[in-house]
């Protein structure tokens, strides 16, 4: 939300972030499809494969994203954070009273 909605995230040279498109693969809680993730600026849409997860392999994230001055650690860890459900300890490069121009 903050990346793409709120457009407040910054790089370590403070710079805004800003997303353009992305495109992945991810695993999502409690469902054993595989769902794709596509998205361009604030709209994104998660569609449910056929494809199962196998029990016996490790579930992976997978995200490409192209933009403007993205940082591939903080991105990194804000991904983590958010699926740890720790988003809100971790605000070290976003400002939600902030938005970027």
């Amino acid at each position: 939300m903050n990346l793409l909605w709120e457009k407040n995230v910054r790089n370590k040279d403070n710079h805004c972030m800003e997303v353009i498109r992305l495109k992945g693969l991810v695993s999502i809680k409690d469902k054993s499809q595989q769902v794709i993730v596509q998205g361009v600026h604030e709209l994104y849409d998660l569609e449910e494969t056929p494809v199962s997860w196998k029990d016996d392999t490790e579930r992976t994230n997978r995200l490409v994203l192209l933009g403007r001055n993205l940082d591939k650690d903080i991105l990194k860890q804000l991904f983590i954070a958010t699926v740890t459900e720790t988003e809100k300890q971790w605000t070290t490069h976003f400002k939600e009273d902030q938005v970027c121009t």
